[in-house]
């Protein structure tokens, strides 16, 4: 998929045949630019897509999981067009059940019904590719109440979900960014252990570029007030040492202090004036890591 802005909407289809997917895949590759079209099992019209219908210009973003695997991302494409096919012109279907059988001929043609059920969405999408490393369902984030996707248990329905950046499961997830640290710390200690020859024999032959990584990160969303009001009462110096701040920040000439939460925020602390100090860079990590 070509590096571009990400789109200023998404969604999220859960359980699509996997092989329904890889024709259109395929189709994409052998004809690059090629439109290609999905047919949600369902009765009811995906509002966002009706009420706003999408284009080249203006494309939905597409993240799907398959029948076999309903809790994990697997796909993901641009959704530029949404038709309901109870309104499609007879000329219409005839252009499409034509590309069906060029392209997509395991739909065979465009259904207006599977099993008794009505099937009223029609997705135009683009640049389908399958993820190259796969995420759970709980990385997508809902746009109703900005609470993760749960995992599914059976296929079928949508939801509508924040744009993913473009780099969305293009790296390796590597767990949190705590857990990232630790094994570095880990293999610090074991490559010291271990001696200067054993080292440096790994180091010939190591890449000289770091392997990137996602990581899944729970950050908490502090009250600017109770920076703000720390900074003032330490006037630049450490509230710890009692040295100046080691710096001025280039954006505003400020000191350069950064402020710490006694009784943790992730232990239960409050994020109050009262459970806050300012500490230069120096005190700070030695108060994490001393």
């Amino acid at each position: 998929m070509v590096d571009e802005p990400p789109a200023r909407r998404a969604l999220f289809i859960n359980g699509v045949y996997d092989g329904v997917l890889r024709e259109i895949v395929t189709a994409q590759e052998r004809e690059p630019g090629l439109d290609c079209y999905l047919q949600p099992y369902s009765s009811s019209a995906i509002a966002m897509l009706r009420n706003e219908s999408p284009s080249k210009d203006d494309p939905v973003e597409l993240f799907v999981s398959t029948t076999d695997q309903l809790s994990t991302v697997r796909y993901r494409a641009l959704i530029v067009g949404w038709s309901d096919k109870r309104n499609l012109a007879p000329k219409d279907m005839r252009r499409l059940n034509a590309h069906m059988a060029e392209h997509q001929p395991g739909e065979q043609e465009v259904y207006l019904e599977v099993n008794g059920t009505a099937c009223v969405n029609l997705l135009t999408v683009s640049q389908l590719e399958e993820i190259e490393h796969p995420l759970p369902t709980s990385t997508l984030v809902k746009t109703s109440d900005g609470v993760p996707l749960k995992p599914r248990t059976r296929a079928g329905g949508w939801s509508y979900v924040l744009p993913m950046p473009r780099w969305f499961g293009r790296t390796r997830v590597a767990g949190t960014d705590e857990y990232v640290r630790k094994v570095l710390e880990q293999g610090v200690a074991k490559a010291r252990k271990e001696g200067a020859r054993l080292r440096r024999e790994r180091l010939a032959t190591a890449s000289r570029l770091p392997e990137r990584v996602q990581v899944i990160a729970t950050t908490f969303v502090r009250n600017p007030d109770v920076i703000a009001e720390v900074l003032e009462r330490a006037g630049g110096e450490c509230e710890r040492c009692g040295k100046d701040a080691p710096f001025t920040r280039a954006s505003n000439g400020t000191p350069y202090l950064e402020v710490h939460h006694t009784q943790p925020l992730a232990q239960g602390g409050e994020d109050v004036v009262e459970n806050a100090v300012a500490l230069c860079p120096n005190c700070h990590r030695e108060v994490h890591f001393g």
